[in-house]
């Protein structure tokens, strides 16, 4: 825990402690304990002044005179006596008119006949008891008279609270029953609304009429309750009727079709019921109020009454008293003499004083003793710890407090050492541990440096480190006017070995390519990795332009020779690009750059190859990057078409099937083919995007024709390496087939030689697809380097020979075996065989020979839009005659021995 933590841990604990002692004790120790000592003064100086006063009121009692004592007995008086009679019918009367009182209460506020009987009995009681009191109480008692007049009335009060109490709770009683029956009667007509008709318009009606009547019931619970109701709740309870009526009129037409005229007016008069009794329980709301409040206010002012008319003793009769009895009365006897009590009540008062003085003074003293230990055995040891916090807060943190004062004061110093040692261990696990992270921080920082520099593969600089490595070369030869050359290598397909041994081999591959590399670059320059398969060889101080080429073709044959990884020889080829310094550029981005573009044209050239830069490079990377994205807004824009060129069938002169061909009409109306931009859609990867929308086009297309016009039509599609590597080409292929229910002999799938050099995967691929009924088509047959003997392995169900093989069939003999050979074999094969290329009728005389076969050329149509097609199948027969009908004369007996002929004459 570093300084500026502690400290602010102390006092974040010190604010909280000051708040909240302060919070419960805002007063110092001192001023709390003298504030209790000055209470206590003053509690016993109230207690003296107390004893005195009531040793004076002894005093005087002492001295009042006290009448002697009968000789005789005293007789009983309560029969004889009339005041004791009158008193006792008063205490009767007053008992009951309590008992009423609450009866009549009770009544008020609860029905039950329990409380009912209550009720009549003490009415009945009070009333019976208050006519024998007016009876018996003489005539000259006029106040007693006038309370009992009171009592009468307040008998009528009562009455008339319970009558209005009894209408209010008939009236309530009836407000429920309407309530309840109205809804009722709407919820059963909107359950039946829903279950029976199933429509909208009549749940909508009862619902806002429901709607409506819940929020009447809402507004008129308080006055249902009896609670005070003000206008502004009546304002509302009578908006909410009129909202009620207002649905009811407007929802009338649909009710009237769904419910009927009677549940109608059934309805209405109901609700017109329901607000007369609302209207009436108003009413007797108010009336009830008034009639409990001049009932509670006359029993108010009858009390008083009473009170001023009780009976008072008769002045005949000293002894006289309100109770049954005078035997509660025992006089004492007067003292023989009066000086002698004085004198000894004076002499008690003095001694009583004296001791309270006594008993004040000794409290006093001890209290103060109390206070003064008290206050030293909590100041003495607060000052010690706040002495011992500011020891703390400045950083001595083995800091300890003495131990003494109060329990409570004593405990705190030993949790404050506890803590103080918990600290101090704490900084020095926290110093450990600081030291411990400065240690990790400063060799992950190195490390982060070497990473930020170096390739983690191979140890060799990254592209970071290659920036300013260069420009310091660039610098020391722009000083001694050399020359700088820049590789860049990339290592031709590459992605084989991650493919077919793993990426953690092609790892190793890479390692051994950056050893070899370091070892060129020993005495030359440095080597760096940019990323992937890509290295950056930088030839330094280069005394000429020759120097580098050599230096460039060095690097090409040092990968001749075979490279070994685990035990393994491998064969690694790589293709490098070269741009020089000052003749390329001056500054690391541009020669990079221009490196790049070099090593781009030597792929072009094959690979293995050595490219240095030129200016053209430049304008051809402008070119690839207008067209990838012209690719891209083709995509976007729909700015691709499908041509169809015709394959005739020479047995027939009819079109057995079209090839499927791609075209890109730019924005300003120029139609593009495949050879300008397939290339590079594939460089891009924009390929896959490209070769989806032309297999469904095609389909489609293909669809149209064979639920149309055309039964038979069968469409040719060429597809890439990667398309049919893909798992999912097959499955798309075949929803697609089934989306618009196109027989698969429907379709021809051309690939080209070089997509067989992928192997088993590609083998597996087509058997699977030839499973399916879909024909496999092998295009430009002739111009590859694939085995013949390929041709028995692979599931194809044509070949196409390429058009250079058919360009001079006609003017050379060694070109016509060849071509014959092949379609002898085909034929051996049982393989269709399309030639391509045809451009001249002496060509397409040439092929008349070797029927049956397929001719697709620019001589007999070449590729139309879709909308056009059928109209150039159908005259495409009478084209073919015609074509033969122009050759010379001396090939005419030569094409007459053929069918062909035969056929031809037919048509």
């Amino acid at each position: 825990m570093d300084i500026r933590r502690r400290d602010s841990v102390l006092n974040n604990l010190k604010g909280r402690v000051a708040s909240r002692l302060g919070s419960l004790f805002p007063l110092g120790i001192t001023a709390r304990l003298s504030t209790t000592l000055l209470a206590v003064a003053l509690l016993a100086a109230a207690a003296n002044m107390i004893a005195r006063e009531s040793v004076s009121i002894v005093r005087m009692v002492t001295r009042s005179p006290v009448r002697p004592m009968q000789s005789a007995p005293v007789k009983p008086q309560a029969a004889a006596d009339p005041t004791i009679a009158d008193a006792r019918r008063f205490n009767a009367l007053t008992l009951a008119l309590g008992r009423y009182d609450r009866a009549v209460q009770l009544r008020a506020n609860y029905d039950s006949p329990a409380i009912d009987s209550e009720y009549l009995t003490a009415s009945a009681a009070l009333q019976r008891l208050v006519h024998e009191y007016m009876d018996g109480a003489p005539a000259v008692n006029l106040r007693a008279t006038a309370a009992a007049q009171r009592v009468l009335d307040y008998l009528d009060r009562g009455r008339t609270l319970v009558h209005v109490t009894d209408q209010r709770r008939q009236a309530r009683a009836e407000y429920s029953e309407y309530s309840k029956s109205l809804s009722g009667r709407l919820q059963e007509s909107l359950n039946g609304a829903w279950k029976i008709f199933g429509r909208v318009i009549a749940p909508q009606s009862l619902v806002q009429m429901r709607i409506c009547f819940d929020d009447v019931r809402e507004h008129a619970e308080s006055v249902l309750s009896g609670e005070p109701v003000n206008a502004e709740d009546l304002h509302r309870i009578a908006e909410g009727e009129a909202a009620f009526v207002a649905a009811f009129k407007a929802n009338q037409p649909s009710l009237m079709k769904f419910e009927g005229r009677d549940w109608i007016r059934s309805l209405g008069e109901d609700f017109d019921a329901l607000v007369a009794r609302r209207a009436s329980l108003v009413a007797l709301n108010a009336q009830h109020d008034a009639a409990m409040q001049r009932f509670l206010s006359q029993s108010l002012s009858l009390s008083v009454a009473i009170a001023a008319a009780a009976p008072l003793a008769s002045p005949a009769s000293p002894h006289a008293s309100v109770f049954p009895s005078h035997e509660w009365f025992s006089p004492v006897p007067a003292p023989a003499h009066n000086t002698d009590a004085e004198t000894l009540l004076k002499r008690s008062d003095r001694d009583a004083r004296t001791s309270i003085a006594a008993v004040t003074a000794f409290v006093m003293l001890l209290i103060g003793a109390i206070s003064i230990l008290t206050v030293r055995s909590i100041v003495i040891p607060v000052r010690r710890m706040l002495n011992a916090f500011s020891q703390l807060a400045g950083g001595h943190s083995s800091v300890q407090v003495s131990r003494g004062g109060l329990k409570e004061l004593d405990v705190l110093a030993a949790a404050f050492n506890d803590m103080s040692s918990s600290l101090a261990a704490a900084q020095q696990a926290s110093r450990n541990q600081q030291e411990s992270l400065e240690e990790k921080v400063a060799e992950r920082t190195h490390q982060l440096r070497q990473l930020a520099q170096q390739d983690p593969l191979t140890s060799l600089p990254n592209r970071r480190h290659l920036s300013a490595l260069l420009d310091a070369a660039i610098d020391r030869a722009t000083v001694e006017n050399r020359h700088v050359g820049v590789y860049f290598l990339d290592i031709d397909n590459f992605k084989n070995f991650n493919d077919s041994l793993g990426h953690v081999f092609g790892d190793r591959v890479l390692m051994s390519v950056a050893k070899r590399l370091e070892e060129m670059a020993h005495g030359l320059g440095f080597v760096a990795r940019l990323g992937g398969d890509e290295f950056t060889f930088v030839y330094e101080d280069a005394e000429s332009v020759q120097a580098i080429h050599d230096v460039g073709w060095n690097l090409v044959r040092a990968f001749q020779k075979q490279v070994s990884v685990d035990l393994r020889e491998l064969s690694v080829s790589v293709s490098v690009g070269a741009s020089i310094f000052p003749r390329h550029g001056r500054g690391a981005e541009a020669l990079l750059r221009a490196a790049d573009s070099a090593l781009f044209r030597a792929k072009e050239l094959g690979r293995n190859q050595l490219a240095v830069f030129t200016p053209q490079l430049i304008e051809s990377a402008a070119t690839r990057f207008t067209t990838e994205q012209g690719l891209r807004r083709a995509l976007e824009g729909g700015e691709f078409e499908l041509a169809y060129q015709p394959e005739v069938d020479l047995l027939t002169f009819e079109t057995g099937l079209v090839e499927a061909l791609l075209r890109w009409r730019t924005p300003d109306g120029r139609l593009v083919r495949p050879g300008e931009f397939l290339t590079i859609a594939e460089q891009s990867g924009l390929i896959s995007e490209i070769s989806a929308w032309v297999l469904r086009t095609a389909v489609t297309d293909a669809s149209r024709w064979h639920h149309g016009e055309w039964p038979d039509a069968r469409v040719a599609i060429n597809i890439s390496s990667r398309q049919l590597l893909d798992h999912r080409f097959i499955d798309q292929l075949l929803v697609l087939l089934s989306e618009f229910r196109l027989p698969a002999r429907c379709i021809e799938l051309e690939l080209t030689e070089t997509m067989l050099q992928t192997g088993s995967a590609t083998i597996a691929a087509l058997r699977v697809l030839q499973s399916h009924g879909i024909g496999i088509a092998l295009d430009d047959f002739g111009t590859g380097f694939s085995s013949l003997t390929s041709l028995e392995k692979l599931p194809l169900s044509r070949i196409k020979l390429d058009r250079s093989l058919i360009a001079s069939i006609d003017t050379s003999a060694r070109s016509a075996a060849i071509a014959r050979a092949i379609i002898e074999l085909c034929a051996g094969l049982e393989l269709e065989v399309t030639a391509e290329g045809i451009e001249r009728p002496r060509q397409l005389a040439w092929l008349l020979g070797h029927q049956p076969m397929f001719l697709q050329g620019y001589l007999l149509s070449d590729a139309v839009p879709f909308g056009d097609l059928l109209r150039v199948k159908a005259s495409l027969v009478g084209k073919i005659q015609d074509l033969l009908l122009s050759l010379p004369p001396e090939q005419h007996d030569t094409v007459i021995k053929f069918p062909k002929v035969r056929t031809r004459a037919k048509l």
